[in-house]
């Protein structure tokens, strides 16, 4: 049986937005299995915020290949070069189980791709935000809704909304999640 490595090249846009602010990762799939390969390719292109641009059944993506995140059959996994062998910045390793679900294979893709993204608002502390903000921040990530937010500290869920649109435009960003990833940055409640 021959193995062939093919590189893809994505013309327009690249991947669908997997969440608002994360950036296409440049992705490379490596796995002896041809169906794996392609069931691989199309559960990222389509459903992740990856870009699919190297796939391999026997072989890695070279040195400056600027790969991102490294999908990998567990039985190759060993074989994964070391950091230095990447010139540069070593992608995250993803290591895919024979038995693994759709679903669990996007959680740990989606892992990787969050520690591969820049948190924004990192490294700052909460200068800028008011202390009812960082408040109202903290308890939106802890998962309350802005309801139970303004019953707690006894505001209107208008109010709260209002320093929700705040924070956002502070930090230049959009969901709850990246909210979250904010909020982890401050000091406890």
């Amino acid at each position: 049986m021959s193995t062939e490595t093919i590189t893809l090249e994505r013309p327009g846009t690249g991947a669908p937005a997997f969440r608002a602010g994360v950036h296409a990762m440049r992705t490379a799939i490596c796995d002896g299995r041809p169906l794996v390969l392609m069931g691989l390719t199309h559960l990222l292109t389509t459903q992740s915020p990856c870009e699919v641009v190297f796939t391999s059944a026997d072989s890695f993506p070279g040195p400056g290949a600027g790969i991102d995140v490294l999908l990998v059959e567990d039985t190759l996994a060993q074989a994964v070069p070391a950091g230095p062998a990447w010139c540069g910045s070593a992608p995250e390793v993803v290591v895919v189980r024979a038995e693994a679900t759709p679903d669990q294979v996007l959680r740990q893709v989606c892992e990787a791709v969050d520690r591969r993204t820049p948190v924004p608002g990192a490294g700052r502390s909460a200068p800028g935000l008011s202390p009812r903000e960082q408040q109202v921040l903290r308890f939106i990530a802890s998962g309350m809704t802005h309801g139970q937010v303004a019953r707690r500290i006894g505001i209107s869920p208008h109010t709260v909304d209002t320093y929700v649109k705040r924070v956002r435009s502070k930090f230049g960003i959009g969901n709850k999640a990246e909210l979250t990833r904010v909020a982890l940055g401050l000091h406890p409640l």
